[in-house]
């Protein structure tokens, strides 16, 4: 007796996860917190808050970050499919690569989603908004996409943290009242300089597979001697930098603090570089989850600290942003939780570790690298 035919509800069922897995949702969780990161800046410079404007960038960093992620897996098949060691966070979701969807549809997701950010893009009250955004997209776009492909011409680290960690928090505290601080500055540009390093991580991990294809990352143009020691001394400067404002009166006591305490994140990931983690799958994506995270660990101790820093002074931040930031910091902790404990699981019984099952899509990242 032949099985049975799955039935068209089944068929329905493995394209919908198929098609979420391709999306990448759980990066999505940085661009949910690079809103949040602008938005709490404004507001700790202005004092007032506006949710449609809020829900509006949110929607349009998703857009995009989607977009950057379907863009990329259309662009970078080629690669992926040398790449003969991907993990959790890099070499892209696979989904194109296991035969699980078409090409096609990854890049008719990625024009849907581009259209869906120009139309929120029109939506924006000022020139100066819309045109910061339609240079995000494009940047955006072009990270992978001929015919500028910036990550196959070792500028995909600095664009990558341009656009996500620059841009993206400018665009939201431009659109609150509050505008924008030196502080903003200041705290943008560490997070910038932190997703930078984080980019080579992720590029290290891919470095074989791009090598194959022509693909040029900075990661693979440095090496794995000098990666690491680029990542070591950015590190270093970083969080000197950070108390060097501390000391000047540019950051707020809290926040500094906040910041420092995510630094064993970066020494985590430099003693992987040093001890060779990176040629062993488990230990590879131990390495690549914890240079993913102290990103949106580093955004969101800043907010909370802001948040604090504001109460302190007398002049909490609205109601309304409170309970956005703070539901935002819990979901984002369990999250967090979760996958580390997912990613903890015992290898395989051939002793491979398999690849880890993306975890369960939230609500709420760069991004593939």
């Amino acid at each position: 007796m032949s099985p049975p035919r799955p039935t068209s509800g089944a068929t329905a069922s493995g394209t919908l996860t198929a098609f979420l897995k391709l999306a990448r949702v759980k990066f999505l969780f940085q661009s949910m917190m690079v809103t949040g990161f602008g938005v709490t800046l404004a507001v700790h410079t202005g004092g007032a808050f506006s949710l449609p404007w809020y829900l509006l960038t949110l929607g349009f960093a998703w857009s995009t970050h989607l977009m950057t992620h379907f863009c990329n897996e259309y662009f970078d098949l080629e690669a992926d499919r040398a790449n003969p060691s991907p993990t959790s966070w890099t070499g892209g979701s696979r989904t194109l690569v296991d035969g699980l969807l078409s090409p096609t549809v990854s890049l008719a997701s990625a024009f849907v989603a581009l259209f869906v950010g120009i139309a929120l893009t029109a939506a924006m009250p000022t020139l100066p908004t819309r045109l910061l955004a339609v240079a995000l997209m494009a940047l955006a776009w072009f990270y992978t996409a001929p015919p500028l492909r910036l990550n196959y011409r070792a500028l995909g680290e600095v664009t990558c943290a341009t656009v996500l960690y620059g841009m993206g928090p400018l665009l939201a505290a431009l659109l609150q009242p509050g505008g924008l601080s030196a502080l903003l500055l200041w705290c943008t540009a560490v997070v910038c300089v932190l997703q930078v390093l984080r980019c080579l991580i992720m590029n290290f991990a891919d470095m074989e597979g791009d090598r194959l294809v022509g693909k040029n990352t900075l990661a693979a143009a440095l090496g794995p001697v000098r990666v690491a020691r680029l990542y070591a001394c950015g590190q270093g400067v970083l969080y000197a930098g950070v108390l060097a404002l501390a000391a000047a009166g540019e950051l707020p006591f809290l926040v500094a603090v906040a910041q420092l305490a995510c630094a064993p994140a970066g020494l985590h990931v430099l003693r992987g570089l040093l001890n060779g983690a990176m040629a062993e799958p488990r230990k590879a994506d131990g390495v690549t989850f914890w240079a993913s995270m102290q990103l949106p660990l580093t955004t969101c101790g800043t907010m909370i600290a802001l948040l604090v820093d504001l109460a302190l002074r007398g002049t909490p931040a609205p109601t309304p942003w409170i309970v956005i930031a703070v539901g935002t910091t819990v979901v984002f902790a369990g999250w967090l939780t979760r996958t580390a404990l997912v990613s903890r699981r015992p290898t395989a019984a051939d002793g491979t570790r398999t690849r880890p099952a993306e975890p369960a899509p939230v609500e709420g990242q760069a991004e593939r690298a």
